[in-house]
């Protein structure tokens, strides 16, 4: 990952709010998506998401989100999309692409996207440049 100036200006704020240095970030439109591990997630966030209404106030409202890393597609994907229901997870593999196929309930498909698609468009870049995988995301009706 290439880091520019501005990029270092964003990572410098989010620790100075957070405490918490940042494994990876990144800008979608309007909106930042900041990885952090597991164990510091609680402190990035703050109490009562006190962190991050700091942060979009530094950014000028700027939609911010915090997720966790991983190691692994599934395990990223299963950590990046925590709220909602992953129905089926498949990973294929041709020669020179890979792509993870993650089913979620059609009921869940406009929170998998985000606020302006920034989740959806930060989980594709991440995986892709994480694991060199690409995303595809279906839907299906889920009767509860």
């Amino acid at each position: 990952m290439e880091i520019t100036g501005e990029d270092l200006k964003l990572i410098n704020l989010f620790e100075s709010v957070t405490g918490v240095i940042p494994q990876d970030m990144e800008k979608v439109g309007d909106g930042i998506v900041f990885l952090v591990d597991e164990s510091s997630l609680g402190k990035a966030i703050g109490k009562k998401g006190a962190n991050i209404q700091k942060l979009k106030q530094k950014l000028r409202n700027m939609n911010v989100l915090i997720s966790m890393d991983a190691n692994g597609p599934e395990e990223f994907l299963r950590k990046f999309f925590n709220n909602i229901d992953i129905l089926e997870y498949e990973l294929r593999e041709a020669p020179g692409q890979k792509v993870a196929f993650i089913t979620i309930p059609d009921s869940q498909r406009g929170i998998a996207i985000g606020k302006a698609g920034i989740r959806i468009k930060a989980s594709k870049a991440f995986l892709k440049r994480k694991f060199g995988v690409d995303l595809n995301l279906r839907t299906r009706r889920v009767d509860y």
